[in-house]
């Protein structure tokens, strides 16, 4: 068995050496770029809720700190792919008093950070995944997959996951762009305000949580309700597609 088993692994890596090596070579860039966006953030002193009280006390309440403050939610968003509640929930403790501000901040700035990643998505990802795995075809049938999912797409941008690689993927395989501009902006808007007041309301309670994580369930379950009857909807349209169609006489 140890054998066999030794057999089927180097076979394994033999048929996916140079995809595996490829993959951790994006892996390194991508955590390099990371770091060193963060450094340069914390060398910066634009990371900690101090660093904020700091500008704020430099800046004041003007349009010169709220730009900042988009475009470092944008630099994040792109380059340091984690939870965007680093930067807007600090903002909003500083900012308790005017939350509205931080909230349409933060919500613009990370609209327009996911509608750029988008087009990333769609201008380089399907070059980068062919050249990850040296098969063309096998890139096509990946993308249409991808695009298959597109009913999920919302959910993924709510629910606690890398929402920044669900937008690429979506770019990648180049869903419709109107829909992703309309989704991504509900979405944001949604996600924005759950850091910003949620923070400071639902979460500092115990059933706060289970409020959001009911929130959660019922979306999902809205969206594989909504995905059956699409699916429904396309089967029904296929079978009078092909009844529609005049069969050919066999002889």
């Amino acid at each position: 068995m140890i054998k066999i088993y030794n057999y089927r692994m180097k076979q394994f890596f033999k048929k996916y050496k140079t995809a595996i090596i490829r993959s951790l070579i994006i892996v390194v860039v991508f955590i390099t770029i990371t770091l060193i966006a963060y450094l340069i953030l914390r060398w910066a002193g634009l990371t900690t809720e101090e660093d904020f009280r700091r500008l704020r006390g430099q800046l004041g309440d003007s349009v010169y700190f709220w730009i900042i403050i988009g475009l470092l939610q944008i630099v994040q968003v792109i380059f340091i792919p984690v939870s965007n509640q680093i930067i807007t929930v600090p903002i909003a403790i500083v900012f308790n008093d005017q939350l509205w501000k931080v909230w349409l901040t933060s919500w613009l700035s990370i609209w327009l950070a996911t509608i750029l990643l988008y087009w990333i998505g769609r201008a380089g990802g399907g070059k980068l995944l062919e050249w990850l795995i040296s098969d063309k075809e096998q890139t096509a049938k990946i993308v249409n997959w991808l695009k298959r999912g597109w009913i999920f797409y919302p959910l993924g941008m709510l629910l606690p996951l890398p929402d920044d690689l669900v937008t690429i993927l979506s770019g990648t395989a180049k869903m419709n762009f109107i829909y992703i501009f309309i989704c991504s902006l509900l979405t944001r808007g949604i996600d924005t305000a759950t850091s910003t007041f949620g923070y400071g309301l639902l979460s500092r309670y115990w059933w706060g949580w289970i409020v959001m994580v009911l929130a959660w369930l019922l979306f999902s379950l809205f969206t594989f309700l909504f995905w059956k009857f699409y699916q429904k909807r396309v089967k029904k349209r296929e079978a009078m597609t092909s009844k529609a169609t005049p069969q050919e006489d066999t002889l």
